[in-house]
């Protein structure tokens, strides 16, 4: 303790610090809209401390916890804040960007309490409008998607081979593409695949027959071939 005074007084417990804010007002230049009071009970101050947080990363170019609490502690000690002692008290943090930016806070929490809910209707029209766009881009997102797979499906069909047989890779293609309609995919498939196989047996069958009977042929005795 020093001078009758406890570490960390504020301007309330400290008379000295209460004339030199007083002067301070007297001589520093405030907005009009000043002029208007704040009721704080009328406000949603949570939906506003991103905005306030926002704006002082914006001024000092940096994130600054300190700024950020001594501003919201200011606006809850009392329901009907005053503008002026805030804006002195900030000169100190901010320097010639005090007033710009409390001017922007006072006419943000004015129209905060003029709003239902207490969150002013321009973040209202913000968010909205922030939810629009994310959605346009998610559209047009899923337009490239659907353009990128119809392109995949034509070069698929371009590549198939013309004979009535299936490549593997044909079969896969054919699997794939058909998830919606399996079992016509899967018989038409199977259908050619029997042919095929078909066939080839009928081929392999003719050839074995007429192996046996040139074997058949050459195996005869001349007596026999003269008997006959």
């Amino acid at each position: 303790m020093a001078g009758g005074f406890f570490r960390g007084t504020n301007v309330e417990q400290d008379p000295r610090f209460g004339d030199v804010s007083e002067k301070m007002i007297g001589q520093a230049k405030f907005s009009s809209v000043f002029k208007k009071p704040v009721n704080m009970s009328k406000v949603n101050l949570e939906a506003i401390k991103p905005w306030i947080a926002d704006k002082i990363n914006t001024l000092l170019g940096i994130e600054d916890d300190v700024l950020f609490d001594f501003v919201v502690n200011m606006l809850e000690e009392s329901n009907t804040p005053d503008a002026r002692t805030i804006q002195v008290n900030l000169a100190g943090f901010l320097e010639d960007k005090a007033p710009e930016f409390m001017q922007n806070l006072w006419s943000v929490l004015l129209e905060a309490q003029q709003s239902e809910g207490g969150i002013p209707e321009s973040f209202i029209r913000n968010k909205m409008k922030e939810l629009r766009l994310k959605r346009e881009e998610e559209e047009r997102a899923a337009a490239l998607i659907r353009a990128s797979n119809t392109r995949l499906r034509e070069q698929s069909q371009q590549r198939r081979p013309r004979s009535g047989r299936h490549s593997r890779w044909d079969a896969d293609n054919i699997e794939s593409s058909s998830r919606g309609k399996p079992e016509r995919a899967s018989s038409s498939y199977s259908r050619s695949y029997r042919n095929s196989r078909d066939h080839d047996s009928r081929r392999d069958y003719r050839r074995r027959s007429r192996t046996r009977s040139c074997s058949k042929s050459r195996s005869k005795s001349p007596s026999k071939r003269r008997l006959s």
